[in-house]
């Protein structure tokens, strides 16, 4: 690593540089500070870390730790391609990045390591950890490898976490056991460019946190979560961003259901926080083509209890439940994704009010990957609620909701379910669906303000009591349209007189 790329590190951290420390430098000089305005390095190796795989380095490590900590902040510098073997857990301190090359320095657990974490933290500012892979090798001790607990100011960049398969979920509240990457109350981190692997929940923030990135990171072979954001009756995160991640192969064993990215405050409670000001865009989740239940996935990309949301250019493919799934949310724009090849639907707008769903692409869902599922009409797009809830103010305009396969299983391009109200139907594409371009359970304030034209009377498909087909070739002697005036396939017709 350069100087200069050293200072870029730390420059994002906020840390203030000091003297660079000679790689070679004894434990006494490593405990030095230099001069001012360069910058502070500690080399792992001045402190006696040696990084075989077979000593016990954890002291070592530690003593640069504190000594970087106690000199004002700074980078301890572990070396490329080494694996330092711990047998203790390491604290993270104030204002220390623990880093290596971009090719990683690895850190691996003793044969007789029995705590509950690898790296953790209380309370800290400006703190780091970067290149770098923490093998976590499924120990029955272990709860989660990183744990950062009220801390500020963190980045976590290029960091491959590994090895915590083992863990139990409860419902209620909501929690889960075990976590490769766990934020407790941090504000202002980013995790950027991580491996995330071979976990029962990669990452979990929870706690009142705020200003949380989570980018670029992949996600593999993850039974549980792959991230979770959790919230409860005291407290929420705000300011959420998950942006330019890849997950794939979440999910878990039958009777087991697996969320790849679920944001939550933990179910039906009316006392429950909300999240506020969350995005998600540019993702990429592909599902394992199971039903949830069954060892697949449930919703992709589950946002749950959320309060101004913008969820945009996301591409979700093969979900074992809905692609997209909102849920107890307000005030959200649900915008520009592709979503497709999913169990149930494409986008399901669940019991929540004040959503915009617009500008996207959704085919080909309803797959039916071996579930139980209900027998009611499954759409492209649906609005839906349970009983006691409502969906309401939902505006749906300017997407595609479409069936090409030879075998249609997408039943309607856009559903609205019996308890909605106040949705729009603006002009949407919704074209080859199996039972029809639109249906709807409620009457309750539903507008359609797009045209449909033909030349004739609809023959097949659905269609609702009150809408219009317009003549695409009107003549003398001939209807300008007509309105369905009985619900049905394909309903019943009365012809709009034409031109005498």
């Amino acid at each position: 690593m350069t100087s200069t790329d050293r200072r870029r590190v730390l420059g994002l951290l906020g840390v203030s540089a000091v003297a660079v420390v000679p790689l070679a430098a004894s434990p006494a000089q490593a405990q030095t500070r230099f001069k001012e305005n360069d910058l502070n390095v500690y080399p792992a190796s001045a402190f006696g870390a040696v990084g075989n795989g077979t000593t016990d380095d954890s002291a070592a490590l530690q003593r640069a730790i504190d000594a970087a900590s106690a000199a004002g902040g700074g980078s301890v510098h572990l070396g490329a391609g080494k694996r330092y073997l711990l047998g203790a857990p390491l604290r993270l301190k104030n204002g220390v990045s623990l880093e290596s090359e971009r090719t990683r320095a690895t850190l691996v657990l003793s044969a007789g390591y029995s705590q509950n974490h690898v790296i953790d933290g209380n309370g800290l500012s400006v703190v780091g950890l970067r290149n770098l892979a923490i093998l976590c090798d499924d120990r029955a001790s272990l709860t989660r490898a990183v744990h950062l607990t009220g801390c500020q100011d963190v980045l976590i960049e290029n960091v491959h976490l590994d090895g915590l398969k083992a863990g139990a979920y409860e419902p209620l509240p909501g929690t889960a056991s075990t976590a490769l990457l766990r934020l407790t109350d941090c504000h202002r981190v980013h995790v950027g460019g991580c491996r995330i692997s071979k976990a029962y929940v990669g990452i979990n923030v929870n706690g009142n946190g705020a200003n949380i990135t989570v980018d670029d990171c992949d996600f593999q072979d993850v039974t549980q979560f792959g991230l979770h954001v959790l919230g409860n009756t005291e407290s929420h995160t705000e300011y959420l961003t998950v942006s330019r991640n890849r997950l794939e192969r979440i999910g878990g064993k039958p009777g087991q259901v697996g969320y790849p990215i679920y944001i939550t405050c933990g179910g039906n409670n009316p006392a429950a926080h909300k999240h506020r000001f969350v995005r998600a865009m540019d993702n990429l989740v592909i599902g394992n083509k199971l039903a949830y239940g069954q060892g697949g996935n449930a919703d992709l990309l589950a946002v749950y209890d959320i309060f101004d949301g913008v969820f945009e250019r996301n591409t979700l493919f093969y979900g074992g439940d809905a692609g997209l799934s909102t849920d107890r949310c307000r005030k959200l724009v649900i915008s520009d994704n592709i979503v497709g090849h999913c169990n149930t639907v494409g986008i399901n707008v669940w019991q929540s009010n004040d959503v915009t769903v617009t500008g996207n692409v959704v085919y080909n869902n309803h797959q039916n990957y071996g579930g139980g599922l209900s027998n009611e009409p499954r759409g492209g797009i649906r609005t839906y609620a349970r009983t006691g809830f409502k969906a309401e103010n939902v505006v749906i305009s300017g997407n595609r909701s479409f069936d090409d396969q030879e075998v249609k299983t997408q039943d309607y391009g856009i559903f609205i379910h019996a308890r909605t109200r106040g949705v729009d139907i603006g002009a949407n594409t919704l074209t080859g669906n199996k039972e029809g371009m639109f249906r709807t359970g409620t009457q309750e304030d539903i507008s359609y303000s797009f045209t449909v034209t033909r030349t004739a009377a609809p023959t097949e498909g659905w269609w609702e009591k009150g809408m219009v087909v317009q003549n695409r070739n009107p003549a003398a002697g001939q209807p300008f349209g007509w309105v369905c005036t009985v619900s049905g396939k394909p309903g019943t017709w009365l012809p709009l007189p034409g031109p005498a």
